[in-house]
Parts: C-alpha cells; structure tokens; sequence
C-alpha cells in the first residue's frame, strides 16, 4: 500500500501530465509550419482528445525558436461580438476594434500592418483553440493574413464539426493540413501512467483504464484521480493495481453531462435503453422515430453499430458515456427497460442467438426466470470465454433449483479461470457426489477428476495430492484414457519429472482429429522443453498454434502461444517469445483470464530476464505478484517473489531482495527449485557464497536426474556465475547427450571457458549471446574476458573487451554481478578519459568535444594523451576498437547517458 494520503496521490495526478503517444503528430505539424508552404494546420479530434494542449506545446517549441505565439480562444459567447477575441492580439480596445471593423479594407490594412511589425520580431503564429467557435469576421481577418503569409495559423478543432468557409478556401490552395488527433494507445497509458504515479502499475490495470477511458487523455485523468480518491488504486508490492471496475469522477459526470444536455427526447430514450442493456440487435429499435433517432446518435459519435451474427448490434460509443448515462437512469425504469427488451427478445425469431442476452437482462432485472433457460446461457456463454458472465449465469441457475453435473464443471471451469479456486473446488466436490450417485460415462467422470486436478496444482500448488487422485484412472476409465494421461503428464511435469511424463503421453496414440492432436502437441511440448529437445517443442507448438488459429478450435489461443513463446525462447529467439507471451497476455486480459494472465505476466517476465532486461523483468513480476495477490491465483505469488529476489539481487540491491524473500515460507523455498535459486541470489550477495553455490550444485544435479534438463541448465549457469564455474561445466557437459536446446549448449559453452578461464572462448561465447540478445549473459562473459586478457598480460585487449562489457552493461537496467564488478575494476580510464575518447571515437574535433563539455581544447587533448598511454593506441582512428565499439553508433550510444 502507498505510504502517501490519497490527498498527495490525487494532487500528483492534478498536476500537468507528461505529453506521451504525440512525438509523430508534434513533428508533423512541427514540419508543415516551418516549411513556409502551409498557411493552416488543424488539429482534431474528440472532446478531451488533447488538442490544446498539443497546440501549446508546438507553440512553446516555436517561440525556443525565435516565433512569436498569439494565442485566441474562441467561444459561444464571444463568437456573437464581431472581432472581440482577436481584440488581445490586434492590441486595441472593444471600441478601436468597432471602429476599424466599420470598413472591410480598413480593417484589413490594419491587420496587415499590425501583423508586419509583429513579424519583425520572428515568424508570427496565431493559435486558434476550437476555431468553428471564432465570428466570421475574425474569421475572415484571419484567413486574409493567413492567405498572404503574414501570419501562420495553428487551430483545434472537434471532429465533426465544420471549418469556417474562409478557412476551407486554404485548403482549395494547398495551403492548410488538417492532423486528425487520435485516442492513447495502451502503450501509451502504459508508458504515462508510471509518470504520474511514481511507481509502475500492473499492466491488467493499465488495459482497464484504457478501455474504460477509450484512450481519451482527459477521461483518463478524471477516471485515475477518482481511483485515487477512493483508494480503488493501491500499491501492491511497489505497483499500482486497480480493483473493480474504473469509476468517473464528478468531474468527468459534468463534463459528459454537458455533451448529453442537448438529446431530444427520442434520442434520450435510445440512450437510456443501451445504457442498460450494454448492446441491442436493431431488429428491436422497430419504432421509426428510434431509428431516426439511431441514426441521428451514430453521425454524432455517440452510439456505434457493429456486426455480429449476421446483424447489426447497437453500441453507445464510449464506456464513459454509457456509465453516464447508467447513473441517470432511476431503477424502475432501468427495470422495466431490461424486461421489455428482453421480451422482445423472447419474441424475436432471433431468440436462440440472443439467449444469452436474455438471461443476462432478466437476471440484471432480479426475474432470472426459468433455471434451465439459465444454464443453457450459461454454457453458451462459456463458448465466448465470458467467465464472469457464466459464473453469474451458473449461479443463478444453482439457486433457482437447477443443479446437474454439467452445469457445475461449467461452473468450476470459469471459477479456474477467474482464479476462485477454491470456489471451484467446491464446485468440483458436489459434481463428484453427483456423478458417483448416478455415473453417465467414463467421460464425464474423467473430466470431474481432471478439472480438480487443475484447481489443486493452480490453486495451491498440490501436485501430490493431484496426482493421487488419477492413480489408475486411465486403467478405470479407459474410455477417458487419452485425457486422464495428459492431466498426469502435466502434474509430473510440475513434481519435475518430464520423463515421466513424456513417457506417459506417448501412450496415447496421435489424435483422430486436428484438434485432438493438438491438444496433445500442447502437453507434449511441456516436458519437450524441459528435456531441452527444442526442436521437438517447436515443431508441436507450431502444429498446435495453427490448429488453435482454426475458426471452429477448441483450444484457447492463448494457450498456444504461450507454449509457443517458452519454445522460442528455449531456442534464443527472444524477440519472437516476447511477441507470443505478449499476445497471450492481451487475450487473457480481453477474455478476464486470470490463470493465463499470471502465465503470460510470468513468461514475459522470464523473456526479459533472459534478455538481461532487469528493470522490465522487474516490472512484469511485480504484476505477478500484485495479480495473483488480488485476482489470483495464489500461488503465483511466491514463484514472482522468487524469480523477482533473484533480480533485485542480480541489481545488487540486497535489502529489496531480502523483503522479497522474507514472505516466502522457509519449506517452500525448499520445495521449488525455482525460488532455492532466488534464495541462492541473495544468500551469495549476503555473504553465504558457498552455503548458496552447494545447495545450487545439489538441486542442479537433482534437476538432471529427473531429466529437467532445461531449468537444470539455468541452475548449472547460475552456479558458475556465483563462483564455481569447473562444477558448473562437468554438470552442463553431462547434459549435451540429451539436450539439444541452443541456449543449453551455449550455457555449456559459458561455464566451460569460465572454468579455464579462456580469454578467446569467453570473448566467442560472449558474442554469440549478444548476437542473440542476452545483454546480460554477453556483457559478463565479454567481462571476465577481460580479466582473462589482463591477466596474460594484453593490457590493450582487456581494455577493449571492458569496453564492450561497459557498453552492454549500460543496456541491463541496473545489473551490478560479480563479473560486472570486475569490469568495473578492470577499466582503465577514468570517467572523464572515456568519456572524451568516446567523442573522439565518435569523430568529433577537440574543439568540438571542448565546447560540448565546456572544458578548454588543451584539457581535452591532455585526457585523450592519457587515455591512448593506457590504451596503448597511437591516434583517433584506434580508438574505437580500443573502447569495444564497433560502429559510430556503438560510439553514440557510449557517450548519450553521460552526457545528457
């Protein structure tokens, strides 16, 4: 939780918010004002969009430039004064401004005159906030010195709304360029909200805010300062994390009020009506004046219509909107508007299609009705993957009587995946009495069991107790054999026994259809990985993948991509893995998936650590944690806690990595292989190197036994990295005869030129990580080639070898490990001799590099005299090999932090 008062939290997000997601639009209308050809630039876009404040950031640009910046702001009011808001930049009073404005020409003649000398000075721009506001006779004065190249003329404007005539006319000469200003991105949000916020926040909250707000900047401003008044937004282990759904302020209520104050009544009444029901089939609007209405709605932007099934449904356009106009609503309406739609509905030939909407209307209107009717819905919403929807549905079927076995796995099956686990279970527990009471078939008996053994090991983490519950199963069950024998092969993988497993599922024969045979490509790719037979992972997961991408798949996308995001990375195509886990958490999010969500977090997580990305690795395991934490599942939360110790270690920050570890209990760290490295981390950096390097060594050559080859390769890694390499390399050696994963090879490699400390070896394995975008792994091994080098005395290539270690480092978001510490150490300049060797590097002239660091030109030749001595080079040309860069721009990027 935040230690600030929500008071503090709500005055920093007051504050002016950072400018992000404009950089394209800024340049381009930066471009077209300056190139002299364009008279008129126009930004628009929505209410709240950020066109002003766009507008006054190109002008503060400018007038850094030499421009001189007018600003008007036009409006309703004064629009009904002739020239009253040109009044502050023609300098003159209401009556001088009636005066002139009595004679055309004369009016003209002074503008142009007044706009001359104003010129003198610099360029003269007007900005003209919401420019279809101004009198057309400001209007006219305007596009007359814009026409002539007196002035350059900068507007906002709101989409939809029509440009004075005068103005168009530029257009008719090429000489106005209208920038349409879009919505943020989520990217956007994402790259702001930490900004304002002074901490990261869970990227799921970040996805809520954006489609709550629809990316408007001033919605979401409104929509965080509410969520910091009421404390709906807290701090979860360092990041922000919203719980519920977002909610507008006054503020916002106001400004949306204001839009909807002009509705006639028919198009009040159509709001209303969507407002409550969310979405309606037009077949329902059959009065003409409510699709006049309709249509009067969509060419305000108010309400949207969107496909679906062959029709048409209508939509209000922006969730603030609706939830504005949900709130006006009084209940009794809001009732009876549920029920008469839902009765239309119950008439309409479109019933079947609609049968969700129609349990969902009756159950918001507190008639649910028939529990049959209820659990159809429910199972049909099961289909759209809307879990929430099916456990409300499931729900109110059970206790309006309607209580069968399927409808509980329906149940328990959404209840996974929201992350009520425990919920499902006992969902599980009923159906199991049902179905022992009065058995169907061997098939739903199977599920029943294999349902419960994913909530056990989702929930809790209780593979044993899983895996008890199947013993003989597949022999019982024969019918049901092929899914009882995936179920036990992932419970095996997670007691890390991927043979085991691997030997199980090759008891099923291959699938009698796409589907089934990419059900199991899914499961076998698991332990695959964990073998290290990547090639073998890769080529199910990409069969898998392309069965999942079928219109009629039952196998969730985001499955497939996640298991196709672990294979890449196991054969070091990171950038590939990231793309696929990141697809995988938009859809998991899309589809409220909190079990696939805290997958997705944690694999984008593992690919950013592998990357050597820290700080972002960081980012995602918090996310992890704060998930698993409020959303679930549970036990989630100490696998982030574990990988997170481990990187706040590896950052060298002790303190923050003992707290991460201190909530993990003692006799799971034990357990799980993944947090004993964690532990291991902060134990080394603690002063405990040689208690952490044996345990490491122990559960290293457990993990190979078992044949989890994959993570017994990270251990075996790790263990060279935290000192004892010769063990490291025998281990990894052990593993080459079955593992055929390129990075399990290339760990191999590392630990075996660690080992003998092989200058040349290092340098070659460094290589091939950087080439494979390890920063990390190639900045540490580029490191101790260093210490290598130095040692058998080539001073000149340890120098330059540091300098690729450095450069790399740079790149990690705060690594500090042993081998980095040694570059460190190793580095022969001091910080001001690289960092004009760097320049100098880079091409610059001293009296360039003088006048950039304000020192004197002699100063500057005495710090490169001493820096060729101790890089034993003779001129500028050496120097960039002598530093570790490769190109000028290796160069470039030597010298931007230290010198911005």
């Amino acid at each position: 939780m935040s230690s600030l008062p929500p008071e503090s939290l709500v005055a920093r997000a007051d504050g002016l918010w950072p400018l992000v997601g404009r950089s394209a639009h800024l340049a381009k209308a930066r471009a077209a004002l300056e190139s002299g050809r364009v008279a008129l630039v126009v930004l628009s876009g929505e209410a709240g969009v950020g066109k002003t404040r766009l507008a006054s950031e190109l002008t503060v640009q400018l007038e850094r430039d030499g421009w001189r910046g007018n600003r008007i702001v036009a409006s309703a009011s004064l629009s009904a004064v002739p020239l009253a808001a040109l009044i502050p930049l023609m300098g003159a009073t209401r009556q001088d401004i009636a005066r002139i404005g009595a004679d055309t020409a004369t009016l003209m003649a002074f503008a142009a005159e007044l706009a001359a000398r104003r010129s003198a000075e610099g360029p003269l721009l007007v900005v003209v906030d919401d420019l279809p506001q101004l009198d057309p006779l400001s209007v006219a004065v305007l596009a007359q010195l814009g026409s002539s190249g007196a002035i350059t003329l900068l507007a906002t404007a709101r989409d939809g709304e029509p440009l004075p005539e005068p103005m168009v006319a530029l257009w008719t000469s090429d000489r106005a360029l209208r920038i349409p200003i879009g919505p943020l991105s989520v990217d956007d949000i994402d790259a702001l909200l930490p900004v304002v916020l002074g901490n990261t926040v869970a990227h799921q909250t970040v996805v809520a805010l954006h489609g709550a707000s629809g990316g408007n900047p001033l919605f979401l401003r409104e929509l965080v300062a509410h969520a910091l008044a009421t404390c709906s937004i807290t701090q979860h282990h360092g990041s922000w994390v919203l719980q519920g759904a977002p909610g507008g302020s006054t503020a916002l209520g106001e400004l949306i009020a204001s839009r909807l104050s002009g509705l006639a009544a028919a198009q009040l009444d159509v709001m209303e009506r969507l407002a409550v029901c969310q979405s309606i089939p037009l077949s329902q609007f059959t009065e003409p004046e409510s699709r006049t209405a309709l249509g009067e709605l969509e060419q305000q932007q108010l309400v949207q219509l969107r496909p679906e099934a062959g029709r048409y449904v209508a939509t209000i356009a922006h969730p603030q909107y609706a939830a504005a106009m949900q709130s006006r609503v009084p209940t009794l309406r809001r009732i009876d508007l549920l029920l008469d739609h839902a009765a239309r509905a119950e008439d309409s030939p479109e019933r079947d299609v609609d049968a969700v909407r129609i349990a969902t209307w009756r159950l918001d209107a507190g008639a649910p009705g028939d529990a049959a009717f209820l659990g159809d819905a429910a199972r049909l919403a099961l289909l759209t993957e809307d879990f929430e929807l099916v456990a409300r549905l499931a729900t109110a079927a059970e206790q309006s009587g309607t209580v069968d076995t399927e409808l509980l796995l329906i149940h328990a099956d959404a209840l996974t995946k929201l992350g009520r686990v425990d919920d499902a279970l006992a969902a599980l527990a009923r159906a199991r009495e049902l179905d022992e009471a009065a058995p169907v078939d061997q098939n739903r008996t199977a599920r029943i069991l294999t349902m419960t053994t994913t909530a056990l090991i989702t929930g809790s983490g209780r593979f044993d107790e899983a895996l008890a519950l199947l013993d003989g199963a597949a022999e019982r069950l024969p019918e049901a054999a092929r899914r009882v024998r995936q179920a036990r092969a992932r419970i095996l993988v997670g007691l890390e026994r991927p043979r085991d497993a691997l030997a199980e599922l090759e008891r099923i024969p291959d699938g009698a259809t796409v589907i089934e045979q990419a059900e199991l490509d899914l499961n076998t790719a698991v332990p695959y990985v964990a073998l290290g037979r990547t090639d073998d992972a890769l080529r199910t997961t990409e069969r898998a993948l392309a069965a999942a991408r079928l219109v009629d798949a039952t196998i969730p996308l985001r499955v497939a991509y996640l298991m196709r995001a672990v294979s890449l990375a196991q054969a070091c195509r990171l950038e590939e893995a990231r793309s696929h886990a990141a697809d995988a958490l938009a859809e998991a999010i899309v589809l409220d998936d909190a079990l696939r969500s805290r997958q997705a977090e944690f694999t984008l997580a593992a690919v950013y650590l592998a990357m050597g990305r820290l700080e972002t690795a960081a980012r995602w395991l918090k996310d992890v944690i704060a998930g698993a934490r409020t959303r679930g599942p549970r036990g989630y939360e100490a696998l982030g806690r574990g990988v997170l110790a481990r990187v706040r270690a590896q950052q060298g920050l002790i303190a923050d990595a003992r707290a991460v570890l201190a909530e993990i209990p003692e006799a799971l760290i034990e357990e799980d292989s993944l947090l004993l490295l964690g532990w291991a981390w902060v134990e080394a950096l603690d002063g405990n190197a040689a208690a952490a390097r044996e345990r490491v060594a122990m559960r290293t050559r457990q993990r190979v036994e078992s044949g989890d080859l994959d993570f017994a390769s990270i251990l075996a890694l790790d263990l060279a990295r935290l000192g004892d390499a010769p063990a490291a390399a025998d281990l990894l050696d052990g593993m080459l005869a079955e593992a055929d994963s390129p990075v399990v090879r290339l760990r191999a490699r590392t630990a075996r030129a660690m080992a003998a400390s092989d200058a040349p070896a290092l340098q070659d394995a460094a290589a091939e990580w950087e080439r494979h975008g390890y920063l990390l792994h190639a900045a540490e091994s580029f490191a101790l080639a260093a210490d290598a080098a130095r040692r058998e005395g080539r001073g000149r290539d340890a120098a330059q070898l540091v300098g690729r270690a450095r450069t790399l480092a740079e790149r990690t978001e705060g690594a500090s490990t042993s081998p980095l510490q040694f570059a460190t150490e190793l580095e022969p300049l001091t910080p001001r001799e690289r960092e004009i060797a760097t320049l100098a590097a880079r091409g610059l002239a001293s009296n360039d590099i003088a006048t950039r660091l304000f020192l004197s030109p002699r100063t500057v030749n005495n710090h490169l005299q001493s820096a060729y001595s101790k890089l034993g080079v003779r001129s500028r040309s050496e120097l960039p090999a002598a530093l570790g860069l490769a190109s000028p721009d290796q160069a470039l990027a030597g010298v931007d932090s230290s010198t911005t």
